[in-house]
């Protein structure tokens, strides 16, 4: 067991260091007509360098030299995604002005078929633990602005849910203020698929909070009928601040854990393993 957790902790944990063949690559995120897109991702492909752009659409990203051959992909929930050579990038040696195109999104409909439903609860809601997986890396430029921490919920396929609340517990946080994006995902091949909200939702907590973490998801009217999985996103961070981490239980037996370190890099998975999330929803 001692093994097991120490080699889950350190795939959680581990990052790439970068050499000193670095190159910084500054930019902005923009639509159609040339309005900046705020909270997009940018980041080498399944690498764990990314980061998100701010308010005004702009990002910096430092990549190492040795990516040349890899492809830089920027994307946003509501606009097709767009991938660049990143050896073309270097080439040209400029300021980046990235345009992304509007995209309809079609979902397929699913509507409650009575007005008698019934709340459920499902989730973790233990936090008493010693072990965090982190989303602040401070020896990075931009902490890791991208990351996600997500677990599975069961629901089933029998009837339709309707999702009513989301809550995350943050163990630890000393920034002045941080911003999340919760993504609820379809699952394909046990992992994060295509994501079920049609709409951003943004969660901001202030002056150095942690604790439990509410999410009202009425607003969004997002009804499924299947099994999901629920991620919390660092987009973006005060200047002062460092720390920045969930708990982890270990073990969690029949809980499934996510981890996406890089806001375009491939997924991790990890059974037996539950960060405290809570979703409540009806059936």
């Amino acid at each position: 067991m001692k093994t097991n957790l120490s080699l889950a902790i350190f795939l959680m944990l581990n990052f790439g260091v970068l050499n000193s063949q670095e190159i910084i690559i500054k930019g902005t995120v923009n639509d159609s007509i040339n309005n900046p897109i705020k909270y997009s991702s940018i980041g080498v492909l399944n690498k764990e360098i990314g980061t998100v752009t701010d308010q005004m659409g702009g990002f910096t990203l430092i990549i190492n030299e040795s990516m040349k051959q890899d492809t830089l992909r920027v994307s946003c929930l509501g606009y097709k995604s767009k991938d660049l050579l990143i050896q073309e990038i270097f080439k040209n040696n400029k300021l980046l002005n990235i345009n992304l195109e509007s995209s309809i999104v079609e979902l397929e409909e699913v509507t409650l078929t009575s007005k008698k439903t019934k709340t459920y609860e499902s989730g973790k809601l233990q936090t008493k633990t010693k072990v965090r997986v982190i989303f602040s890396i401070p020896e990075l430029a931009n902490k890791n602005l991208g990351t996600e921490i997500g677990k599975k919920f069961k629901l089933g396929n029998k009837k339709v849910s309707s999702l009513s609340e989301f809550k995350f517990f943050i163990k630890e946080n000393d920034f002045e203020f941080v911003t999340f994006r919760i993504n609820v995902y379809s699952i394909k091949k046990n992992k994060p698929n295509k994501r079920i909200n049609i709409e951003n939702i943004i969660v901001k907590v202030d002056e150095k909070t942690s604790g439990w973490v509410n999410c009202d998801l009425d607003h969004y009217d997002i009804k499924v009928k299947e099994n999901i999985i629920i991620t919390v996103e660092w987009i973006e961070h005060s200047q002062k601040g460092n720390k920045l981490s969930l708990p982890i239980i270990i073990p969690s037996l029949g809980s499934t854990h996510y981890y996406k370190f890089g806001s375009q890099n491939s997924w991790k998975k990890f059974g037996s393993l539950s960060t405290p999330m809570h979703l409540t929803y009806e059936q």
